[in-house]
This record gives C-alpha cells, sequence and structure tokens, in this order.
C-alpha cells in the first residue's frame, strides 16, 4: 500500500463525520489534507431555553505524506505549529481562553512515512507532550496527539495521548 492510497482510505473512513479538505496550509506548513469535527451536547428541562448544561467538543487532525524518512524536525515543525497558530487560532478563536462550553479539543498529527521513522524522530514522537488546561478546566482542556504509519517497517504507533487511537488502527488492521 502506497502513502496515497491509504491517506485515501483515511479519508474516506473521516468523511462519515468530520469535514475534510484536500491541502490545507497552515501558517506556511502544507499538510494534504485536514479534517475538523465538532459535536455539542446538552441537557435541558421542558423547553431547550432552560438548559441545564451543554458541552462542546471538538477535533482537528493534519495529515501528511513524508516520501523520506522522517526526521525529527517534523515534529518540532507540528510543535511550534500547535503553539503559534493551531492552539491560539482553532482552539481559543483568537481569545484569552475558548467559549464557556467547551470541553476539550484534540489537535492531531497523522503522518504516513513511506520510508520509515529515523530513531531520533521516534524517541520524540513517543515522548511528545501537549496540554493545555482552560481556568483549572473549567473551559476545557487541548491535548495534541501524534499517530504514525510507518509503512517501510509496518508499524504504527503515537504519542501517549493517541495511545487509544493506535489501538483502535491496530484492531482494524488497516496497516
Amino acid at each position: 500500500m502506497t502513502g496515497e492510497e491509504l491517506l485515501q482510505t483515511l479519508l474516506e473512513s473521516f468523511q462519515a463525520s468530520y469535514d475534510v479538505e484536500r491541502t490545507c496550509d497552515i501558517n506556511g506548513d502544507i499538510y494534504d489534507a485536514y479534517a475538523s469535527f465538532n459535536v455539542a451536547s446538552a441537557k435541558y428541562v421542558l423547553m431547550k431555553k432552560a438548559e441545564l448544561w451543554r458541552a462542546e467538543c471538538f477535533e482537528h487532525v493534519f495529515f501528511r505524506i513524508e516520501e523520506k524518512t522522517m526526521e525529527a524536525d517534523t515534529v518540532d515543525r507540528f510543535r511550534g505549529q500547535l503553539m503559534t497558530y493551531i492552539e491560539p487560532r482553532l482552539v481559543r478563536h483568537g481569545e484569552k481562553y475558548p467559549s464557556k462550553d467547551h470541553m476539550y479539543t484534540y489537535m492531531t498529527l497523522i503522518c504516513i512515512c513511506e520510508n520509515g521513522v529515523s530513531e531520533e524522530a521516534a524517541k520524540k514522537i513517543r515522548s511528545f507532550r501537549y496540554e493545555k488546561n482552560y481556568k483549572l478546566t473549567l473551559r476545557g482542556y487541548s491535548a495534541a496527539r501524534i499517530l504514525i504509519f510507518d509503512l517501510k517497517n509496518r508499524k504504527l504507533f503515537g504519542n501517549r495521548a493517541a495511545r487509544e487511537l493506535v489501538k483502535g488502527y491496530k484492531k482494524s488492521g488497516i496497516l
């Protein structure tokens, strides 16, 4: 399976619940695809105006095909994008905090590596951590996840926050 075929398979599975775009420019960094998801849950009494609580959940997924061996600088670039553009603009929308009903936002990078991952990059990915709480989690939290499809070595791995994603994709037998 080539990287483009795997990307197409992933995008088809995402299309049912996510808004998907091909090629996405995030602050000068080009991604092969971008998918966004949001859902709101609410509890009310008798009528919708009498709302007891509301929770909004979001996910932003960035897809990249790495034709060469993935190096550690890809992880560093993603961290830079998280801090300068993705979290401030897509999560907080330029404000100090997200909206009052915000529960969580996942910011996910899915890399399809056709020629493997360098040892240094693999270490950085496994130890990668980015979590941010807003007002002691009263306004929710955001977390970054990295998921790697290593086509050369037929491996699937990610950072700690992506543990459930890795389990799910391993069960699906996609790789």
